[in-house]
């Protein structure tokens, strides 16, 4: 049965560790939420192992300079490993396999996945030897271009990688469509595609490696995505918090003043899963 909690002040003592999502849980890609710097000033009081792990097609340091940016101080900062990390990590093979010609998708920010590795970028589909997906949700897509675009990529079977799963992720109040939603529609034309971040256990094992390597079952796992926090969490066999106030908090009729949910469409949404958190959780709250 899932658990529903006010905040990790109840739970807390059953865990020496807790692997923390960025978007959606610490920020909304705009400012850091309301809570967050005394939820982590509580986990540091209690000398609680944390790491954030995101599925940003950022780097590590730069997903930690980003919250920073936002106010976060440098001292609860934690350690973090990134889906674009774990990108990065991995191209020097995929230039090596298939060339160096890289269809780019993605913004001026995320570029740095692809600094220094000796890639050209190609100018579409035509004549690219891969393609380099890191579209980050910051924004809107031309999405009927790009799916045309894709059409063409499939075709010649040029394989994908995807640098950040996720489906969807809210910048503020808009909701923008991620890499994972192309690579999900590139996967269904029949092109191929390599993903890199939750809920693939290797970002678990190094977000694992970044705590200490506690034993997994005084771990807890906090995101707001069933297909890749929960998912993850569980395949990677630690606990999850699932974070009300993420993605689903439209569906869920979230109301930010008093932070109640509509219980019909939470249960509703639960049963719908696969993937079930161990607890739930309205915000980060302590």
């Amino acid at each position: 049965m899932t658990q529903t909690i006010q905040g990790l002040s109840e739970i807390a003592n059953r865990y020496d560790g807790f692997i923390i999502d960025l978007f959606g849980v610490i920020h909304n890609g705009v400012q850091l939420y309301p809570d967050t710097i005394s939820t982590l000033q509580n986990l540091k009081d209690k000398n609680k192992a944390v790491c954030f792990l995101s599925n940003s097609p950022r780097r590590a340091e730069s997903a930690r300079g980003q919250c920073i940016s936002m106010g976060l101080p440098e001292e609860l900062t934690p350690p973090a490993m990134t889906s674009g990390e774990a990108t990065y990590a991995a191209l020097s093979d995929f230039v090596e396999n298939y060339g160096p010609h890289c269809w780019f998708l993605g913004n001026t920010i995320v570029k740095e996945l692809k600094a220094g590795l000796g890639t050209d970028l190609a100018d579409g589909p035509e004549k690219a030897d891969f393609i380099l997906n890191a579209i980050p949700g910051t924004g809107p897509t031309h999405k009927a271009e790009l799916i045309e675009n894709l059409k063409i990529a499939a075709a010649r079977k040029t394989p994908m990688i995807c640098a950040n799963p996720d489906l969807v992720v809210h910048v503020g109040e808009h909701l923008y469509e991620c890499a994972g939603t192309f690579a999900k529609i590139y996967e269904e034309m029949g092109g191929p595609v390599t993903y890199f971040g939750k809920p693939h256990l290797p970002v678990y094992e190094r977000a694992h490696d970044l705590i200490g390597n506690l034993p997994k079952e005084k771990i807890c796992a906090i995101g707001d995505s069933f297909h890749t926090d929960i998912a993850g969490a569980q395949a990677f066999g630690i606990d999850s918090i699932f974070n009300l106030a993420g993605i689903h908090r439209e569906e869920l009729g979230l109301d930010p003043a008093t932070k109640s949910v509509d219980s019909k469409a939470l249960q509703d949404l639960i049963a719908r899963q696969t993937h079930m958190p161990t607890y739930v959780m309205e915000g980060f709250t302590w």
